[in-house]
Order: C-alpha cells, then structure tokens, then sequence
C-alpha cells in the first residue's frame, strides 16, 4: 500500500522580466480579481525600479505572489496558497525597509491575514484594518437607466474640486487628511487625477456631484475606486446614476467592471448590488506607519 505523501513545500523565489509569462498565467486564473496586479505587470514588465515581485512556486508553479511597491507602499498578495502567503510575508518583513514610511496590504482576506502573521513584524501593528467584499459587474446585468453625458474626464479646471473632495473622501475612509499627512505628494496626486483621464468627475451648478477613478484597467475587467458623493447631496439617486454610466462606459472596453468596498459601509454595499454587482471574494486592507 502506497502511504499519501505531504505537498512539497513551497519555494520562495524574487521574479525577473524573464518571469513575465509565468506571472501573467498566475494571475489570468482570475484576472477580475487580480487586475490591479495584472496591469501593473502589463506596463512594467516587473521592471520597474524600487518595485518587487516575489513567488512562492510548488513544483515550479507560481502558487502565491507578492508584489512590493516601492513607490506606492503597496504590499499585494494574490492566489490561495496561505502557506506561501505566509513564507512571503517572512520575505516581506526582511524588505519592509524597502517601503515607504506609510505602506498598506491589501489582498484576498486569507492571505492577507497569512501575510499579516509575519509581516510587518510585532513591533507595530496596523493603523486601521478593514474587512471589505471584492465585487464585479458582468455585461447584461446593469439595470436600465437615464443616461449621463454629462459624466467626464476631469480636467486641469476641476483640479480644487479634485482636490479637496479627494482629501474630504480620504478622511471619510481612512480616517486621516492627506493634507496634513504628506502634502506634497497629495498636491501631485490630484494634479495627474486632473491629468491623465483615470478620474471621471460630474459637475453643475451644485459644484462636484460625483467623482470616481479607475485604479485599473485591462480587457478583462476596469477597477472602479474613489467612488465619491458629496454629503449634501447624498440620498438623490447621484451616485445610482453616475455610477451606472460610469460601468457602461468601462464595459464597452472590459469584460467587466469591479471595485472592493468595507463590509461595514452598508449604504454602498445596496448601492453596487442595485447596479448588477456580484460577490467574488473576501478581501481586506490593512494600513501602517512606520515612525522614522
């Protein structure tokens, strides 16, 4: 009788460009979920400088990812494998000194939890963790609507709107004024947002009615974020609207349209179910600051 043997374990490996194909057959297993990392690999070719991408194979297959954002402070893990996810998050805690001072891990829940259980270490815990639904929109499951022409690519004229409805949005959900936080950069943000037709605005007589970026954007699927009404004008079916025109747009170009949303922000959560959106996975961010 022949006794069942363990999985080999996984091997941790840092990828190179040679490595491209490898990655882009990882995560085109799901590449609605793992669009934000597929683009990234789409226009970097894992080349770029400061950025890292590192693998947990088992028998030579890519099983798990990591990907180190030097610039951005974006830790991301991808795939199921919480035992590679928990050997990355070792690498990672080797590397922390790589990121920014500000960094934060988001990701299927599973493996951000496994990743969260080496890296960043016990010396300091996360700011603020949110427990968040990853959703996605397929063609044909939009619901009719009154269309928007009106919805637009922000422009340079729109840059105070951009700016401080972006900072009132950040304070919203992250709790914190990126102002104060690192001005500078913030300014910079919001000058490419009005620059380089990832933001979509809507704007009248009432000032901004609505903003939101695309984060991502592939054949497969458009990531939606930054979905933004401001309070005063909440209530008024704005955001049903924008939004539904906002998905049109993307669907002619993608596959689909998707977008994560906190679990707690129940408001939001009726609002993407109305518009079509579907559950796809469990998903999680966890934000940190690193003093000095």
């Amino acid at each position: 009788m022949t006794l069942p043997t363990s999985p080999p374990a996984p091997t941790i490996e840092r990828l190179a460009p040679a490595d491209v194909p490898d990655v882009l057959t990882f995560l085109d297993a799901d590449p609605v979920t793992n669009v934000y990392l597929m683009a990234l690999v789409l226009r970097d070719a894992l080349a770029r400088p400061k950025d890292e991408y590192w693998a947990a194979r088992r028998q030579g297959r890519i099983t798990a990812l990591l990907y180190l954002g030097g610039h951005s402070g974006a830790v991301l893990p991808a795939g199921d494998d919480v035992e590679g996810a928990a050997a990355l998050g070792t690498i990672a805690c080797e590397r922390r000194a790589s990121l920014p001072s500000r960094f934060q891990v988001i990701g299927p829940a599973l493996m951000v939890r496994a990743l969260l259980a080496r890296f960043p270490g016990e010396d300091f815990g996360p700011r603020l963790v949110r427990e968040q639904s990853y959703l996605s929109l397929s063609p044909g499951r939009l619901p009719a609507f009154t269309r928007l022409p009106e919805l637009r690519h922000a422009r340079r004229e729109d840059y105070a709107l951009v700016y401080e409805t972006g900072a009132a949005l950040r304070a919203e959900e992250l709790l914190e004024d990126p102002r104060e936080v690192d001005a500078i950069a913030y300014a910079r943000r919001a000058e490419e947002d009005c620059r380089d037709g990832h933001m979509w605005v809507w704007r009248d007589s009432r000032g901004l009615c609505f903003r939101s970026s695309i984060s991502a954007l592939t054949a497969d699927a458009a990531q939606i974020s930054g979905v933004y009404t401001p309070p005063a004008l909440r209530g008024q079916g704005i955001a049903t609207r924008a939004l539904a025109e906002l998905c049109t747009r993307l669907l002619d170009r993608s596959q689909h349209a998707c977008l994560f949303v906190n679990d707690v922000n129940t408001s939001a959560l009726s609002l993407y179910r109305r518009l079509g959106f579907e559950h796809r996975a469990a998903w999680m961010s966890a934000f940190f600051v690193r003093e000095n």
